[in-house]
């Protein structure tokens, strides 16, 4: 490819609705629409169906789609079920089903994927047989037991600034040296590479400080916890962290609110905690 051509391909693109961020049931219509462009004018005028399919197709690579505001009639009128499958919004951290080197979400297929979510369980119920939670007492709740919040804090202290690299290689059963860990800021997200492929996420270090901290409490008090798949044990550090009262970076006071969340393909409503001081987000979950 020519260096200008390159360029205008670069122009043209829009970042926001390709690669990545590629709505897959905006794609697929829009390549619909093209062929029956592309069928019509071909009745008349062969070689033009041909060119109209073509040029259509390149319109769709490098815009996201061919027929103006498709994004945003595709989130009106297409059942949420349905987009919900091609979804890559963030709204499942943790590890990851499968892994592809070039993408930071759950829609990658790399060759040999870490781990395999087959079974899921209910964090709160085993939580509180694992008496890590209990019955509020003046309310119709769960709440964290006191003695456990004690010790998920002074975890929380230790971990705080040692080597995720190391910390890592036991939860995802790899050589830390082949461990790689994104995310520089407080409240960037956490993206966590095994030899390249994507093996787990975070909302931010803040959450992962919990979690590996909530790790270490949890293997203590669930029983069977060494049998446990490491998708299971990664879903009851996080049904913990929905418990958590400070926040693990900075120590601040933390939020609970309601927000809207834009994917590739939808709106959805999603309650948030984060912390309020450094505004690392600690846990997200699909309303």
């Amino acid at each position: 490819m020519s260096a200008g051509l390159s360029r205008t391909i670069d122009r043209l693109r829009q970042p926001e609705y390709t690669g990545e961020n590629r709505c897959t049931p905006c794609t697929a219509v829009n390549v619909v629409i093209a062929g029956v462009l592309a069928v019509a004018v071909g009745v008349v005028v062969p070689l033009a169906g041909i060119a109209v399919f073509v040029a259509s197709a390149f319109t769709i690579y490098v815009r996201g789609y061919l027929v103006p505001g498709t994004p945003a009639l595709t989130k009106r009128y297409f059942p949420d079920w349905l987009l919900a499958k091609f979804d890559k919004a963030p709204a499942g951290y943790g590890l990851e089903t499968d892994s592809d080197p070039d993408a930071d979400t759950t829609a990658g297929h790399g060759p040999d994927p870490i781990h395999e979510r087959e079974t899921r369980l209910t964090p709160e119920e085993t939580l509180l047989e694992a008496n890590v939670v209990e019955p509020c007492v003046d309310e119709d709740d769960l709440c964290l037991r006191e003695d456990v919040r004690r010790e998920w804090h002074e975890r929380m202290d230790a971990v705080r600034d040692d080597d995720r690299t190391q910390q890592l290689g036991p939860l995802l059963e790899a050589d830390p040296e082949e461990i790689e860990v994104s995310g520089e800021r407080p409240d960037d997200p956490v993206v966590v590479r095994v030899d390249g492929y994507v093996a787990a996420r975070w909302e931010s270090d803040a959450a992962l400080v919990a979690d590996l901290a909530g790790i270490e409490v949890l293997a203590e008090r669930v029983p069977g916890w060494e049998s446990l798949p490491a998708d299971q044990r990664s879903q009851l550090a996080s049904g913990l962290r929905a418990f958590i009262d400070t926040c693990p970076a900075c120590g601040g006071a933390i939020s609970i609110d309601a927000e809207t969340v834009e994917s590739c393909c939808r709106s959805y409503e999603v309650y948030a905690i984060t912390c309020d001081d450094c505004e690392a987000r600690l846990l997200e979950v699909d309303a």
